[in-house]
């Protein structure tokens, strides 16, 4: 018995290389493989890259879905815009984020810092009330005399 199994062991060690090595199709020699023909899928395909981000004939004509930043505002959502180039006043940080309560330097409150509500979707501001961006991403209404921020609008740039 001992003899048996040896025999088959040695036999499975023998067969395991051939049978690996036999060809995965029979063709003709004069044949492309599959994958060297015109109709390959795969064609075009950077392999460094993993499949799902590849485009090929298998996406051709389709549009890719569209991630465009959000801002939420009343409730709903609205598609942010790519602003105008924003700049801080002199003396001012331009990335800093003001909080609700805060107040804005006077320098903020000018001209070149209000916003048109009817053109982001904002509600009219109460009389003495102004819409003002005061950072690259974000809209405040601010009291016009005091300069107190009374509501952000997040992420309404980008």
């Amino acid at each position: 018995m001992k003899h048996l199994f040896a025999a088959a062991v040695a036999l499975s060690m023998l067969a395991a290389p051939a049978v690996m090595a036999a060809p995965y199709e029979q063709r003709p020699a004069n044949q492309p493989r599959a994958n060297q023909g015109q109709n390959n899928q795969n064609q075009g395909r950077d392999y460094h890259k993993p499949a799902h981000q590849n485009s090929g004939p298998q996406n051709y004509g389709q549009s890719k879905p569209s991630h465009k930043p959000q801002y939420s505002y009343n409730g709903r959502k609205y598609d942010a815009v790519r602003g105008p180039a924003w700049n801080a006043p002199r003396g001012y940080d331009a990335r800093r984020d003001w909080r609700h309560g805060q107040k804005l330097p006077a320098a903020y409150r000018s001209r070149g810092y209000y916003v048109d509500y009817r053109a982001y979707h904002l509600k009219q501001p109460p009389r003495g009330y102004s819409w003002v961006r005061a950072n690259d991403r974000n809209v405040y209404l601010v009291n016009d005399r005091s300069g107190l921020i009374t509501q952000i609008v997040l992420n309404l740039f980008y």
